[in-house]
């Protein structure tokens, strides 16, 4: 945990249409069949339970922004299989007391960080997407389709990062520096990030992106963002966690991402 820097709560009065405190919750999945990156594993093996993904903690926040009604939405997912597993392909559905779809990914992207979990491992999800201005958000669905893998997630340091406001006082943004530490050049470096407030309650998620290569032994900067305009109607954000990872399959590996030959 690292404590908050920099941040000063500003009296908006914007809504705070609801906050689901459900924890330990199993997400939706979809077992999907092995491919050529799950290298001896045969698809008869592959059990729908050994593809468990749980919904540790999330919560839904809804303001205005620009005019534009928002839905904003955080969970914190781990998995609980045996197995090596994507979670990058991810589908939120925002829906009315009736039960209405009023939103959803399909208009939107839900990012995940790290995308890829050993068993055991955690991720940050986000998401974020426009509803009618007449729309309020009762209940928030995440469907998440894990795919076993043979791609390595491998966790890189952090340092010197800030929490600030942007002069709209729209975002919240955390900015540092990732160091690559491998051997090898880091692309597609991911970082995730979870802020509470001194409860350890969970008040969002951001997510970044290291635009460009790492080269070992570089550091290059990253920029992380979350909505701000409503956390003077939640609670005051007080700590965070913050994870970078960059990914590679193999050497050896078929398919896409791998080197396209297979070795015995």
């Amino acid at each position: 945990m690292k404590k908050m820097l920099g941040v000063t709560l500003l009296s908006c009065g914007l809504m705070l249409a609801a906050c689901s405190n459900d924890t330990e919750k199993e997400t939706t999945t979809k077992p999907t069949t092995t491919n050529e990156q799950q290298g001896d594993k045969k698809e008869e093996e592959i059990k729908p339970e050994n593809l468990k993904i749980t919904n540790k903690d999330e919560v839904f926040h809804t303001y205005e922004s620009d005019g534009e009604k928002k839905v904003n939405y955080s969970a914190i997912i781990q998995n609980d299989s045996k197995e090596t597993v994507d979670v990058s392909e991810v589908n939120v559905t925002y829906l009315n007391k009736d039960g209405t779809v009023i939103g959803s990914t399909v208009d939107s992207t839900a990012f995940t960080s790290p995308s890829v979990l050993k068993p055991g491992q955690k991720a940050y999800v986000i998401n974020e997407t426009d509803i009618a201005p007449t729309e309020d958000v009762d209940k928030v669905e995440l469907a998440v389709t894990p795919d076993i893998t043979a791609e390595i997630a491998t966790e890189l340091p952090v340092s010197g990062e800030v929490l600030d406001v942007n002069e709209e006082n729209t975002f919240m943004s955390l900015t540092g520096q990732v160091k690559n530490t491998t051997k090898a050049p880091a692309e597609d470096v991911s970082v995730g990030v979870a802020i509470y407030d001194k409860d350890d309650n969970l008040i969002t998620t951001a997510y970044g992106q290291v635009q460009d290569t790492v080269n070992p032994g570089q550091k290059l900067p990253f920029e992380a963002q979350s909505p701000y305009l409503n956390f003077n109607t939640v609670t005051k954000p007080d700590h965070y966690e913050l994870f970078a990872f960059s990914y590679k399959y193999p050497e050896g590996t078929a398919g896409e991402g791998g080197d396209g030959e297979v070795t015995e």
